[in-house]
């Protein structure tokens, strides 16, 4: 992925004029490089839509929350939990919402403004998920060391 994304940012900056000295073929190998990472991130994310949907239907239903509580470790509160499901189900509705735009247009007639948007949204709930887990994670594992060091003195 990091190949293609330096592709990218080459063509894009305008290092590769050399190589490529006519538009139409800096157009057409950033559309490829484009389409690649774009189908890298849509195998991860839409690969991963199966057990978001199942973390959801299991954030509603009461006798599968003592196991949703237990798979996710980081948090014994139930509404961080809820959401960081939520924040991944949009991050995962946004990302097939820019497959559809990229994959059903071609490159000279894409709505680039309602790419971007998606994108964007794609992007930024992932990462709250992502960076909400990592933190709460965090605090959790301190509190455990710290629970587990008084333990230890006395």
């Amino acid at each position: 992925m990091n190949v293609w994304g330096g592709m990218l940012l080459f063509i894009s900056i305008g290092a590769a004029n050399k190589t490529m000295p006519d538009e139409q073929t800096r157009k057409m190998w950033m559309e490829i490089d484009f389409q690649i990472i774009n189908g890298l991130i849509s195998a991860i994310i839409i690969g991963l839509t199966p057990w978001r949907i199942r973390d959801l239907y299991q954030l509603y239903q009461k006798k599968y929350r003592d196991e949703l509580l237990r798979r996710h470790k980081y948090t014994k509160n139930f509404i961080w939990i809820q959401v960081i499901i939520w924040s991944s189900i949009v991050n995962s509705i946004f990302q097939v919402g820019v497959a559809i735009c990229t994959w059903s247009t071609n490159m000279n007639n894409r709505p680039t403004r309602l790419v971007g948007i998606l994108g964007g949204i794609s992007l930024i709930s992932g990462v709250f998920a992502a960076l909400a887990q990592f933190i709460l994670g965090r605090r959790t594992k301190k509190k455990a060391k710290m629970v587990e060091q008084s333990n230890s003195i006395v």
